[in-house]
């Protein structure tokens, strides 16, 4: 491993850690460790805010803010001062500077040579050698290879007329750009950006193109697509399409531009290869807003068309009518009001939270009610239901019925809609406890989409409940993969990384979650864990109350904070969690098995068999976890509780 020693710190990449004087260790948080080890790497160089930014927060929309407080975060803690810039040196409007005298010694218990990275006194600074592999920083694992910037401009020119499927003007061209043979293609689209000249905005079709395009193409064999969820952070006319396609890690990726200006529509898009740096297609249109379908079923088709020669696909599908009309159905409507309140139902429940999946299962049903085929409305409106069970403790009883009633609507209407598919294996998993039903409906969905990473992560949980941990991982992966921003997905893969001792994954699964979301209050559960671990109980209360207060009406971190206080020596405080959530189940319900779960902490196992019992009555979901949860260890021998796992099926 190498170190870096300069004035009177010592920075070991082994140990991720800074040594001060007299050897004291300082206290990092890894972003500052990571952003000290490219500014220390890079010493003499003047890095420029672009790069930095790419660097340290790699694929993420962040302020130039959060770069300059990092900075005055490592300042504090080298006891530099930005006047007299001893270490890290400002250049206005440009960037920052190493400007402290480094020396790098290769494997120093080994005796390696000293390697000076700046020349004090020189002119110009010293390039600084490439340091070993050891010493690089280790990206996420779900974060690709970082790379130079492009130049896509060159990319626009050269343009050749084509009319194709209704459209007044395309204007398309072709260049060779192959992926590397025998492998699986992976495909980002994202939301389309606002076209700066004058005329109106409308975000929810600029998103809506992006939406509808991964629906379509979803449905290529060969092709993994990047999920909606995804690719949602990369809207808005800022966005970078290189910083996009090395966070979503995809050969291809399609980008664009709309606007409407009174009753027309203009778009531009583009299909590049990422590997390559050549656009692949490129189109643009021109036409009245009520033929927004047609312009999708175009440039669904067309990018279907360039991709199919490197694709496991006859190159004639596209052109097949069976073939257009399965791209322009994917459970669709051809109805633009309802399609703009579809869209405007997935923004609302994108964020986890009771009030927004209410207003969406409201907008889902005003859009059915303007076109009763839409299947994928009936398909999401069931996902607004079942993730009311995971936010906000919905009711069984009520929000699994009905989600149930929706995803069986949608596969009526749409037999081979994935995301209906694995809507009813949700269902069956979560409510109707049928374990073989649940498992064909998410191998259904994933025959039919192999990148829904709803169906995957749907599958993963089951296999892990059933005890079947390789595949239940792998599955969980897949689904990381096909959604690698997602929060609940990086979360529960860090979780599990730990578990499996993988520790330092594990660290930067969670990191990234909280660059994207410093409020997500599962993540904070997870940062808990690994607190405790650490054996600082005082900070994990604080972090599981913290949790606790963002949770939006879940009573699953509070459960959390409740069972760890009892279990650490704190009974009292436990108990009045428990009361607070005995309370609570007086006026809604209530999971049965959170306030089960504190009884556990406290070593009340009537209490706590009794809350079981009472969340099987309920098919409370939690239920599905407990007999791989080691905090339920307290009643897993006794009789009671094997009735209950036989009743379950799980015996």
């Amino acid at each position: 491993m190498r170190e870096y020693r300069f004035d009177e710190f010592v920075l070991q990449t082994s140990q991720r850690r800074l040594l001060g004087p007299g050897g004291a260790a300082i206290e990092l948080t890894p972003r500052l460790f990571d952003a000290l080890l490219f500014l220390v790497e890079h010493a003499g160089e003047l890095l420029d805010k672009d790069r930095l930014l790419a660097e340290l927060w790699p694929g993420l929309v962040v302020e130039e803010n959060s770069l300059s407080q990092s900075i005055s975060a490592l300042r504090k803690a080298l006891g530099d001062d930005a006047q007299r810039s001893r270490f890290i040196q400002t250049v206005p409007r440009r960037g920052f500077r190493f400007v402290a005298p480094v020396v790098a010694l290769d494997d120093p218990e080994a005796g390696g040579a000293a390697e000076a990275l700046t020349a004090p006194g020189a002119t110009t600074p010293t390039t600084p050698t490439t340091p070993t592999t050891d010493a690089a920083p280790v990206p996420p694992a779900d974060a690709p290879p970082r790379s130079p910037r492009r130049t896509w401009l060159a990319l626009a020119t050269g343009s050749v007329l084509l009319t194709a499927a209704g459209l007044s003007a395309w204007r398309w061209r072709q260049t060779p750009a192959t992926p590397p043979a025998g492998e699986r293609s992976t495909l980002a689209i994202l939301p389309f950006k606002p076209i700066a000249a004058g005329g109106e905005r409308d975000e929810l079709l600029e998103f809506g193109m992006a939406e509808s395009l991964v629906a379509r193409l979803s449905n290529l064999p060969g092709v993994a697509v990047r999920s909606v969820g995804s690719v949602r952070r990369f809207g808005g006319a800022e966005q970078d399409v290189i910083a996009a396609a090395r966070a979503l890690d995809v050969v291809w990726i399609v980008d664009g531009s709309i606007q409407r200006a009174g009753g027309r529509v203009r778009v531009t898009a583009r299909l590049l290869n990422t590997a390559s740096g050549e656009a692949a297609w490129s189109g643009s249109f021109d036409e009245a807003f009520t033929n927004v379908f047609d312009l999708q079923d175009a440039i669904s088709t067309k990018v279907t068309q360039v991709l199919a020669p490197h694709l496991a696909l006859p190159p004639t599908l596209p052109a097949t009518q069976q073939g257009l009309r399965r791209l322009a159905s994917a459970g669709g409507t051809r109805n633009a009001d309802a399609y703009q309140l579809y869209l405007a139902a997935r923004q609302q429940a994108e964020g986890i939270k009771t009030a927004g999946l209410v207003k969406s299962v409201d907008l889902f049903r005003q859009a059915i009610a303007l076109d009763p085929s839409y299947a994928r409305a009936y398909s999401g409106m069931g996902e607004s239901y079942r993730r009311m069970v995971f936010g906000g403790d919905g009711e069984p009883s009520v929000v699994l019925v009905a989600a149930t009633a929706c995803n069986q609507r949608a596969v009526a209407l749409d037999p081979d809609l994935a995301e209906g598919h694995a809507g009813v294996g949700w269902n069956l998993f979560w409510h109707d406890w049928d374990w073989p039903g649940a498992a064909a409906a998410f191998e259904r969905a994933l025959a039919l989409n192999a990148s829904d990473a709803n169906a995957h992560f749907g599958y993963s949980q089951l296999l892990e409940m059933l005890q079947r941990e390789a595949e239940a991982l792998a599955h969980l992966k897949q689904a990381r993969e096909s959604d690698p921003l997602s929060l609940i997905l990086l979360t529960l893969e860090s979780g599990s990384l730990l578990g499996a001792g993988r520790t330092d994954e594990a660290r930067q699964r969670l990191q990234r979650v909280f660059d994207i979301e410093p409020d997500f209050w599962v993540a904070h559960m997870v940062r808990a864990l690994f607190l405790l671990r650490e054996g600082q109980t005082d900070q994990a209360f604080a972090i599981l109350e913290r949790a606790d207060q963002l949770a939006d009406g879940s009573s699953q971190a509070a459960a959390a904070l409740g069972y760890t206080l009892a279990r650490n020596g704190q009974p009292e405080r436990a108990r009045a969690v428990l009361a607070r959530l005995l309370k609570q189940a007086r006026t809604r319900y209530v999971p049965p098995t959170s306030a089960g779960l504190i009884h556990a902490g406290l070593g009340d196992r009537p209490a706590t068999l009794a809350a079981l019992e009472r969340g099987l009555a309920v098919r409370d979901v939690r239920m599905t976890l407990v007999q791989r949860d080691g905090r339920w260890k307290l009643v897993q021998g006794d009789p009671r509780y094997a009735a209950l796992m036989r009743q379950m099926k799980l015996a």
